[in-house]
C-alpha cells in the first residue's frame, strides 16, 4: 500500500489509502499530466499508462530517451516532456479516465503517481425561452405566470441556476424550479415590472449567462407564446469563461391560455417545441 506525497506515492503503513490526483481537460485543447518527481529522486526510467476503462501503454522514458509511438487511443497526440509531464493534445470526451506514471530511480526504487482525467465540452450557445400566460386578476391588478427555460447547444455535465439581478432570494410562493433547474416558473404582478432574472449554465470548465425582464412579455396578447432569446456572435471572449453575449428575441405563437395549456406547453418546451417552430 502507498500514501500520497503531492502527486506521487511512497511506501506507507498498510492502513494508508492510495490517493488520486484529479485533472480537468477541455475538448479540443491540450492537457498536461504532471508526474511531480519528488526532490532528490533521480529518475532513470518512467512508464505512463492509461488504466481505465482499458489499460494501454502511452509513453516511456528509458535512460534519457522518450518514446510515445505506442498503439493507444493517444497515438499521435501524446508528448513526453523533459520533466516527465505527459501532454495530450486535441483532447476528446473519450479520453476521460485514469492514468498512472511509474517512476524508477537510479537505485531501483519506484514511485507511482495516479491521476484521473475528466474531460468536458465547453458550454455554448445559451438560449432563453419564455412562455407567458395571464393567470388571474386581483382587483384591477394583472397577475402573470411565466415559464423560463435555459437551453444550451453544447456542453457536458451542465448545471443550471437562476437568480434575480437585484440580489433578492427567489421566494418559494412565487417561484418553482423544474427539471433540475432547467425551467423556472415565476408568478408576477405589476410590482415586478423592473424585475430581471439571470440564468447561468455552467460546468467545470466554462459558463454562459443570459438575463431577461419577463414582465414586458406579459404585456403582449394573452395566451401561450414562445420567446426565444437568441445569442448574437461575440467579437471576443475568455476561452475558459466566455462573457455573456448580446441577445435578440423571436416570438412564436403556441396556443391559448389556461392551466391545461400551461402544462402542455411545459411538456412541449422541454421537448424542444420552440426549436421545432423556429425551423
Amino acid at each position: 500500500r502507498w500514501t500520497a506525497s503531492a502527486c506521487c506515492l511512497v511506501p506507507a503503513p498498510p492502513a494508508t489509502a492510495r490517493a488520486t490526483v484529479k485533472v480537468t481537460g477541455v475538448v479540443g485543447r491540450a492537457v498536461s499530466l504532471g508526474a511531480d518527481v519528488p526532490p532528490g529522486f533521480q529518475v532513470r526510467d518512467a512508464i505512463w499508462r492509461y488504466l481505465a476503462p482499458s489499460e494501454e501503454l502511452v509513453a516511456t522514458y528509458f535512460r534519457g530517451s522518450a518514446e510515445t509511438l505506442y498503439q493507444s487511443r493517444f497515438y499521435g497526440r501524446s508528448r513526453l516532456h523533459g520533466n516527465l509531464t505527459l501532454e495530450i493534445s486535441q483532447v476528446e470526451l473519450g479520453d476521460s479516465g485514469t492514468f498512472s506514471a511509474l517512476l524508477v530511480n537510479t537505485r531501483g526504487q519506484t514511485e507511482t503517481c495516479v491521476l484521473h482525467l475528466a474531460v468536458y465540452e465547453v458550454v455554448s450557445q445559451l438560449t432563453l425561452q419564455v412562455f407567458t400566460s395571464e393567470s388571474s386578476r386581483s382587483g384591477s391588478a394583472r397577475v402573470c405566470e411565466v415559464f423560463l427555460t435555459c437551453v444550451v447547444a453544447g456542453g457536458t455535465n451542465v448545471t443550471y441556476s437562476w437568480g434575480r439581478t437585484d440580489g433578492e432570494v427567489l421566494s418559494m410562493d412565487k417561484h418553482s424550479l423544474f427539471e433540475a433547474g432547467l425551467v423556472l416558473w415565476a408568478k408576477l404582478d405589476p410590482s415586478d415590472k423592473q424585475v430581471s432574472y439571470t440564468c447561468i449554465a455552467a460546468n467545470a470548465v466554462s459558463r454562459e449567462s443570459a438575463t431577461i425582464a419577463p414582465w414586458e412579455h406579459c404585456q403582449r396578447e394573452a395566451g401561450m407564446s414562445c420567446f426565444t432569446h437568441l445569442p448574437v456572435p461575440r467579437t471576443s471572449a475568455s476561452p475558459a469563461f466566455p462573457a455573456a453575449s448580446a441577445h435578440s428575441w423571436r416570438r412564436q405563437e403556441v396556443g391559448g391560455g389556461g392551466g391545461f395549456w400551461r402544462m402542455l406547453f411545459l411538456q412541449l418546451l422541454l421537448a424542444g417545441f420552440c426549436d421545432i417552430l423556429a425551423e
